[in-house]
């Protein structure tokens, strides 16, 4: 029996030497890392949606299950502290600029700032969730300063980004490797979808730290455009 039968022929069992497992396991974590990385298509064959009743929508759930969405919220705050941290003087700059032509939200009471988690102030925003900002209130003096300083951040910035990044690849490769070594473990005549599963439960905890380090990169990656972005814009308000 060949030890080297696709993924979709994991119902038989196989034995496998210790080169075998090894290129199995290969092939089944760049199956998985792939299924992570590519978007969910829908599949809309007639036949299936002739299999679906609409009563299944009313059972979809729209929301984490109960725990789940503290639990998340917390995740994700740790991500956007990590970005905070990291680009302290960019956040600096945004608010900055925010100052000028927003209004924050003061405290009824006392007459003090709102400020969110990180310490940052709170905008007034309109009946249609968008902030209430006139940026016609920036003068050209103010433009050019702002540009110089998201100019000459620019280098650190992307070098930031560049060391998220290699977090991220450093992350899933620990990942990959644990993987593997739950896949190789087991001995004797194991099916590939056994080898797989238990890869998986060994590989949890890494496999989730690499989707947060992935997350963490992303978000280093999109505020180094947006503040590309922004520096172009004040240039062209400078010009125009």
């Amino acid at each position: 029996m060949s030890a080297t039968r696709s993924v979709g022929q994991d119902s038989q069992d196989i034995a496998l030497d210790g080169s075998q497992a090894v290129d199995q396991a290969n092939r089944v974590i760049g199956e998985i890392a792939r299924e992570a990385d590519d978007p969910v298509a829908v599949d809309i064959d007639p036949d299936r949606t002739r299999e679906t009743s609409t009563t299944g929508f009313a059972r979809m759930r729209t929301d984490w299950r109960p725990g789940d969405s503290a639990e998340i919220l917390g995740i994700t705050q740790q991500a956007q502290g990590i970005i905070h941290r990291t680009f302290p003087d960019a956040y600096l700059i945004m608010n900055e600029l925010w100052w000028l032509v927003r209004e924050p939200i003061a405290n009824e009471t006392t007459g003090e700032v709102v400020t969110d988690i990180f310490g940052w102030p709170e905008w007034v925003k309109l009946p249609s969730g968008a902030y209430q900002e006139d940026y016609t209130k920036l003068t050209a003096r103010e433009k050019e300063d702002f540009l110089l300083r998201i100019t000459t951040g620019l280098m650190e910035w992307e070098q930031k980004a560049s060391r998220s990044w290699l977090e991220a690849m450093l992350a899933k490769g620990r990942w990959e490797e644990a993987m593997a070594t739950g896949f190789i473990t087991p001995s004797g005549r194991v099916t590939v979808e056994e080898r797989t599963q238990r890869g998986r439960a060994f590989a949890a905890e890494d496999r989730y730290h690499a989707i947060f380090r992935a997350a963490v990169s992303r978000s280093a990656e999109q505020l180094v455009r947006s503040m590309e972005r922004l520096g172009q814009r004040l240039k062209d308000s400078l010009t125009a």
